[in-house]
C-alpha cells in the first residue's frame, strides 16, 4: 500500500477564483463512503461542532455513495468545471455561494442545498437540524423551538475580501499513511470464582488486538492472583509461565504478533476465591502504519470458564465523553441467574436480576431503559435522576459488577458462589462467551473528534517512572503535552490499599480539583478526559494528582503505571496566497525532498517525492515558506508531525525548520507522496468571509 501525504492546490476556479479558500482536507486514495455516518451513529457524535468538522474536512465522495455522485454530475448538481467530488461539502457550498451573483440564471445555491442536506440526512438520522449561511436559514427540517438540548456551532469560511486580487498560489497537505511508534497499556478487570476448596479451575481469556502490520518493539506484563493461588499464563497457545502469587515477565516480544493475540490466565489451587486480582496489566510498544484505535465505549467481555462454581465479573469502565446510553449483552452457558450491581464507594447496589439457563446456552441483556428504571428506583427513591447519574459517571471511572450464579452477601461483606459457598452441590462448568457474543456498549458524545487523519500517540509511564511520585499516600504525575496535539484521555492502573469505606479520593489537574468521591472497594483504575480547558493543556507541563482524605486507604508506592493518549493531526489546510508555487516552476513540477526523522533513538535521513517529474532535488533546509505555497504546506504539515523536542514549537517559518537535521519530525513518511497543482488567475474576490451555523436536536 502506498503511504505518505498529498499536497493539493484547489483545481476549481482556475478561471474565476472568486470562492472561499476553505481550510479542509480531501483524499482520493481511501474508499470509505460509509465511514463517517457509521462512526457518527456508533459514537453518538451528535454535536453540531463534530458535524461541522466532518462537513469541513471530509471529501464528498467519502460521505455520499458513488451512484449518487454520478447522478449529480449528470444532472448538473455538481458542475465539475467549478467543483469536484474530492472537495468537502462546505468547500462546494462556499464555491457555489460565491459564484451565484455571476450566474443569476443558474440556481447554484439550490445545488449547494441539495448536496449539504443529503449529507446531513445521512449523518443525523433521528435528528432535526437547521443550517444557516450568513444569517440566511438555508435548510431547516422542522421547528426547533420545542426541542430540548439544541446543539449549536458556527464556523467562518475564510475567503477574499471584496476587490482583493489573489497573488498566485495556495496549497494544502494531508497524510494518508504514516509509520508511527505506538504504545498501549492493557489492564485486566477483576474476575473471580469460588475456589471450592482447591478443586475449581478458572480460565480467563481475552483478545489483545494490534494492527496487522505491527512490529513488536517492547512488551512486558504483570499478572496478579488472589492470595495463595496459582496462575498459568498462555499467549497465542504457548505457555509462558506458571507461578504462585503473580507472574512478572519483562520481555513478551517473542510471544506477541500483529493482529489478534489470545491471552489466557488459568487460576487454580486456591482456598476461598480464585481469579485475576488488581494490578494485572500488560504493556506493548510497536511500530505500525495503521491509525486505527479501539473505542473505549465498546467493552469486550472476556471469555471465562469456571469448572465448578459461579463467577463475579468487575467492569470498571471509562469513556472520554458524555454518556448517552449503556447496554449490556452476555451469552452464557449453564448459568442460572445473572445479577447486575452498581458499585459506589464501599456499597454494591443490586439493580437487575435475570434468569438464564442452568443446563445450556442463554443470552441475557440489560438495556439502557432497564438500567434507567432501576437507577431511578434503587439509587434515587423513585425520582428521575438517570440523566444526572450519566453526567456524573462520565467524569471518571465507574463500576458495574456482574454476578453469574454469584451474589454479594451484605451481611458478611463477601461474594458467595453457587457450587461453593451456597448450594455447594451445584458444581458444573459455567461459561461466559467472550466478545463478540458478550459486550458492554456505551454510547457517548466524545470530547475529541477523531478523523482518518488523526494520528494516535501516547505518553507511557512505567513502574518507578521518575515523573511519578507518591506524596502523602497519594499520587503525583508531571507530564508535558506538545503544543500541536489534541488530548484524548489519561488512563492509570493504580495500586490501592483499601482499608475503610470512609476514604475520599480527590483528583486534581494543574492544582484544580475535577473529581471528588468515595474510593471504591474494587478501585483499580483512574481515567479522565479533558473535562475543562485548564486540564491536559498542550504546550506546557501538566500535573495530575490523587489526594486521599477522611480515611486510611492509600496508593501503594511504585505500584502504578499509566498512559496518556492524544492525537496529532496529519493534515495542514490551505495556507496563505503566495506569489510562487514551488521552486524552479515551471521547469520543475515537483521536489525530491530530503528530510530527517527521529526514530526514538537516532535521527535518520529520508527522501520523499513531492509532485510530478521532473523533480528538483532539495532539502528541507532549502525550503522558503515566505515565497512558495508548496514549501509552506510542507513545513506546516511537518510542524504537526514534530511533537517531541521541537526547537521552535508552533512556528514553521523559523529555522531550524521542522524536518531538518537539527529539528527532525517524529513520524516516518515512506515513499508515495504526490502533489497536484493549479494556478489561480488574477481575478478579484467578490465577497467577504461567510459564517455557517448548524443547530441540531433530537426529534421527539
Amino acid at each position: 500500500m502506498r503511504r505518505g501525504f498529498i499536497f493539493t492546490l484547489d483545481v476549481l476556479l482556475a478561471f474565476i477564483l472568486v470562492s472561499t479558500i476553505v481550510v479542509g482536507v480531501v483524499t482520493t486514495q481511501i474508499n470509505t463512503q460509509s465511514l463517517y455516518q457509521t462512526y457518527m451513529r456508533e459514537q453518538s457524535m451528535k454535536s453540531a461542532g463534530d458535524v461541522l468538522t466532518i462537513l469541513r474536512t471530509v471529501p464528498l465522495n467519502q460521505l455520499v455513495p458513488g451512484d449518487v455522485i454520478k447522478e449529480w454530475i449528470q444532472n448538473g448538481t455538481l458542475n465539475t468545471t467549478l467543483v469536484s467530488p474530492d472537495m468537502s461539502p462546505l468547500d462546494i457550498l462556499a464555491t457555489y455561494w460565491a459564484i451565484q451573483p455571476l450566474y443569476p440564471s443558474v440556481d447554484y445555491k439550490g445545488r449547494a442545498k441539495t448536496v449539504v442536506n443529503y449529507v446531513l440526512q445521512r449523518l443525523l438520522p433521528g435528528y432535526g437540524y437547521e443550517f444557516v449561511v450568513s444569517n440566511e436559514s438555508f435548510i431547516r427540517t422542522s421547528n426547533p423551538q420545542a426541542a430540548e438540548d439544541i446543539s449549536t456551532s458556527s464556523m467562518v469560511l475564510s475567503g477574499y475580501s471584496y476587490n482583493r486580487t489573489p497573488r498566485g498560489y495556495v496549497a494544502r497537505a494531508y497524510l494518508t499513511r504514516a509509520t508511527v511508534i505506538r504504545e498501549d497499556l492493557y489492564g485486566w478487570f477483576r474476575v473471580l470464582a469460588g475456589a471450592d476448596d482447591g478443586y475449581n479451575v478458572l480460565n480467563i481469556t481475552r483478545v489483545i488486538h494490534l494492527p496487522s502490520d505491527a512490529q513488536i518493539l517492547e512488551a512486558d506484563g504483570k499478572f496478579v492472583t488472589r492470595m495463595g493461588e496459582r496462575v498459568t499464563l498462555y499467549i497465542n497457545g504457548r505457555r509462558v509461565s506458571m507461578r504462585y502469587g503473580q507472574i512478572n515477565i519483562n520481555d513478551l516480544t517473542g510471544y506477541l504478533r500483529g493482529g489478534d493475540n489470545i491471552v489466557s490466565l488459568v487460576f487454580d489451587d486456591g482456598s476461598y476465591e480464585i481469579g485475576s486480582a488488581s494490578g494485572t496489566t500488560m504493556y506493548v510498544k510497536y511500530e505500525s502504519n495503521s491509525l486505527e484505535v479501539e473505542d473505549p465505549g465498546l467493552v469486550k467481555v472476556y471469555n471465562v470458564i469456571s469448572e465448578r462454581t459461579g463467577i463475579m465479573y468487575l467492569l470498571e469502565m471509562f469513556v472520554p465523553g458524555n454518556i448517552t446510553s449503556i447496554n449490556m449483552k452476555f451469552k452464557v452457558r449453564n448459568v442460572n441467574v445473572v445479577r447486575l450491581y452498581y458499585g459506589f464507594g464501599g456499597n454494591l447496589y443490586l439493580l437487575l436480576e435475570k434468569y438464564a439457563n442452568p443446563n445450556g446456552d442463554a443470552i441475557v441483556e440489560f438495556t439502557d431503559d432497564e438500567i434507567k428504571t432501576k437507577v431511578n428506583e434503587v439509587l434515587c427513591g423513585g425520582n428521575d435522576c438517570y440523566e444526572e447519574f450519566k453526567k456524573n459517571i462520565s467524569k471518571m471511572v465507574f463500576d458495574f459488577v456482574i454476578g453469574f450464579d454469584a451474589y454479594y452477601n451484605d451481611n458478611i461483606g463477601y461474594w458467595e458462589y453457587e457450587g461453593d459457598t451456597y448450594n455447594d452441590r451445584a458444581n458444573r462448568e459455567r461459561i461466559i462467551y467472550g466478545y463478540p457474543d458478550s459486550y458492554v456498549k456505551i454510547e457517548y458524545i466524545p470530547r475529541t473528534v477523531r478523523t482518518m487523519y488523526s494520528i494516535p500517540i501516547s505518553i507511557y509511564f512505567p513502574y518507578d517512572d521518575s515523573r511519578v511520585s507518591y506524596p502523602g499516600q497519594g499520587l503525583r504525575v508531571e507530564y508535558y503535552l506538545p503544543p500541536t496535539v489534541e488530548p484524548w484521555y489519561a488512563d492509570w492502573w493504580v495500586g490501592y490499599t483499601f482499608t475503610d469505606y470512609s476514604t475520599i479520593q480527590n483528583l486534581y489537574e494543574n492544582n484544580r480539583r475535577f473529581y471528588s468521591g468515595p474510593l471504591g472497594r474494587y478501585a483499580i483504575r483512574v481515567a479522565y478526559t479533558r473535562l475543562y480547558e485548564w486540564m491536559m493543556q498542550p504546550g506546557q507541563n501538566n500535573v495530575f494528582e490523587i489526594k486521599m482524605t477522611n480515611g486510611n486507604s492509600y496508593v501503594r508506592n511504585g505500584e502504578t503505571r499509566g498512559i496518556i493518549k492524544y492525537f496529532i493531526q496529519g493534515y495542514a489546510g490551505y495556507g496563505d496566497v503566495f506569489p510562487y508555487l514551488l521552486q524552479g516552476y515551471p521547469t520543475y513540477k515537483g521536489y525530491n525532498l530530503t528530510y530527517y526523522y527521529y526514530n526514538g533513538r537516532t535521527t535518520e535521513e529520508r527522501t520523499i517525492l513531492v509532485g510530478d517529474s521532473p523533480y528538483k532535488v532539495i532539502s528541507v533546509e532549502d525550503l522558503d515558506p515566505t515565497k512558495y505555497a508548496v514549501d509552506d504546506a510542507v513545513l506546516r504539515l511537518f510542524n504537526q508531525l514534530n511533537y517531541l523536542n521541537d526547537l521552535n514549537p508552533g512556528d514553521w517559518k523559523v529555522p531550524p525548520y521542522d524536518g531538518s537535521q537539527q529539528n527532525p519530525i517524529d513520524v516516518d513518511l515512506p515513499a508515495g507522496v504526490t502533489i497536484q497543482m493549479a494556478s489561480m488567475g488574477n481575478i478579484p474576490g467578490l465577497f467577504t468571509p461567510i459564517t455557517v451555523t448548524l443547530r441540531i436536536w433530537r426529534e421527539s
